[in-house]
């Protein structure tokens, strides 16, 4: 038997719809959320480590739907189940996503959805990874872009634009090549990362030294993996970098403005704007590279 957790009534704002009025002011949207759980361990040990962290969760459901921008309340109320998921003690949860007032003569309209995890499961991860590549370039993007189609257990869904960026940390060396491409593939991370990135970069020669920020022929890295937070060996996912460099923000946004940093609970299109804001991304000698066209 599964135990019920219920976060009942949480009114916050954002911008849900496809109307033009909708698009442009945030309006009320209500949110009623159950997660199912074992919660028998919590409540012998009365250990917080031991129960789901609904404050935490709740927090990043609330950061997500203020930063949204989506056209649908059923893609909205998913967006909310898959970060009540990403929670590992949580095993189903159910979510009913209102607008108060959007329908004349109605007091709401909504929908209520429940997904468990095997649902989740079956269903093939999207997983963003970030390219980059500063020795010959454009070939190796385009190799790297090749096998990766070429790969029987793995579907590329979409591909940024590629952009022209200066190099980090070490700066005597040649410009990079940045871009970003969405993946569906049933592989876990580890798999993926050990079974097709990197035998990827070794087919295009892609020599590590102790200089992390050395030139290189192609970099593949998982910067998102489905809704996750995890670490994969020395990497944090969500990659930390998403949050810090324009140059793996900007592409990830071209590609998926409006999905929701796992952490932050910030739709991608908003951090790459700050960033961009910050930084200065156009205005500094990064550019579109419209002549690479990769697919």
């Amino acid at each position: 038997m599964r135990d019920e957790i219920h976060i009942k009534d949480l009114l916050l704002r954002g911008i849900v719809g496809i109307n033009k009025e909708e698009r442009e002011k945030r309006q009320d949207i209500l949110l009623n959320i159950t997660l199912f759980a074992d919660t028998s361990v919590a409540g012998r040990s009365d250990d917080i480590s031991d129960a789901v962290n609904y404050r935490t969760l709740t927090k990043r459901v609330i950061r997500m739907v203020e930063a949204s921008s989506f056209f649908l309340v059923e893609r909205l109320a998913a967006e909310v189940v898959a970060l009540c998921l990403a929670d590992p003690r949580v095993e189903a949860a159910r979510v009913r996503v209102e607008k108060p007032g959007a329908l004349r003569f109605a007091r709401s309209v909504g929908v209520e959805i429940e997904r468990t995890r095997e649902d989740l499961a079956a269903q093939p991860n999207r997983v963003f990874v970030s390219l980059g590549s500063n020795i010959d370039p454009v070939a190796n993007l385009q190799a790297a872009i090749d096998q990766l189609r070429a790969h029987d257990e793995v579907k590329v869904v979409a591909l940024s634009p590629v952009y022209e960026t200066a190099p980090v940390g070490t700066v005597d060396q040649a410009n990079f090549l940045n871009a970003a491409v969405l993946i569906e593939t049933s592989l876990s991370a580890s798999v993926l990362k050990s079974g097709v990135l990197q035998p990827i970069e070794q087919a295009l020669v892609r020599v590590r030294t102790e200089d992390q920020n050395a030139a290189r022929t192609i970099d593949l890295d998982i910067v998102l993996f489905n809704h996750d937070v995890l670490e994969l060996g020395s990497r944090h996912i969500p990659d930390p970098d998403i949050l810090r460099f324009p140059h793996v923000a900007v592409p990830l946004a071209d590609i998926a403005p409006y999905t929701i940093h796992p952490e932050t609970g910030q739709a991608l299109a908003v951090i790459a704007r700050k960033l961009t804001a910050a930084r200065g991304f156009r205005s500094a000698g990064i550019l579109r590279r419209d002549d690479v066209a990769l697919g």
